[in-house]
């Protein structure tokens, strides 16, 4: 069963997942674009909720192991629900992943910006796809600084970084593959949306590869890779 899971201000109608979706059903291979919100939607997201998600995603799969692409704050997602309950997932596919989300929001927005938040209980963000207020509440903050920023995994994962990322930086995505002995990690040039051709197109073969599919390359033995 493969589910892609969407990043922090997106949902199940993220480009790249409806992208995703359309290129493997060429190959009989259905995705399952989860949704990591809840029903209140991009503002109710938290770990909790993304974790929710992957949890009924196995259990409507009937308990099989599950292959997971996941998209930022969904690549960590899916890492964590892949470290937490190493039996139920097969492999993953992480796109840009969202590592250590807690320790970097002064990066992400100002020093200012953060305390206001603080302050404020809510920022208002605006949703990259349509441009419409988000607000989030400030226990988003609390809750992503309270949870494991990196997870160590045992699962076979192929990681796509972008080389030019302004959000995540790419460091941190080596550092996960360095702790990960099935982990490998592919260097892109692109920058954290991914959406590049040259990138939609890897993000398809190595999805492809990770269901069993041609056109990847995965890991057939020996040490893992770092990067190529």
């Amino acid at each position: 069963s493969v589910a892609y899971a969407h990043g922090f201000l997106s949902s199940a109608q993220s480009s790249k997942g409806r992208f995703l979706r359309e290129r493997l059903a060429r190959h009989g291979i259905d995705v399952e674009l989860l949704t990591l919100n809840g029903e209140a939607g991009p503002a109710a997201l938290t770990p909790q909720s993304a974790l929710d998600a992957l949890q009924a995603h196995w259990q409507r799969a009937g308990g099989v192991p599950l292959t997971l692409v996941g998209s930022s704050f969904g690549g960590w997602a899916a890492a964590r629900y892949a470290e937490l309950h190493p039996g139920r997932v097969r492999r993953l596919l992480l796109l840009n992943p969202g590592f250590e989300l807690g320790r970097r929001w002064e990066c992400i927005v100002g020093t200012a910006a953060l305390e206001a938040w603080r302050r404020d209980g809510a920022r208002t963000f605006a949703m990259p796809s349509t441009g419409e207020p988000c607000q989030v509440p400030w226990s988003f903050v609390e809750q992503t600084r309270a949870e494991a920023g990196t997870p160590a995994v045992s699962t076979e994962a192929v990681v796509l970084h972008g080389r030019r990322d302004e959000v995540v930086p790419p460091s941190l995505s080596e550092a996960f593959v360095h702790a990960s002995p099935l982990a490998r990690l592919v260097l892109l040039e692109d920058d954290h949306a991914l959406t590049a051709p040259p990138s939609l197109e890897r993000i398809a073969r190595e999805a492809l590869a990770a269901c069993g599919g041609e056109g990847g390359s995965p890991r057939v033995g020996g040490p893992p890779r770092a990067w190529d």
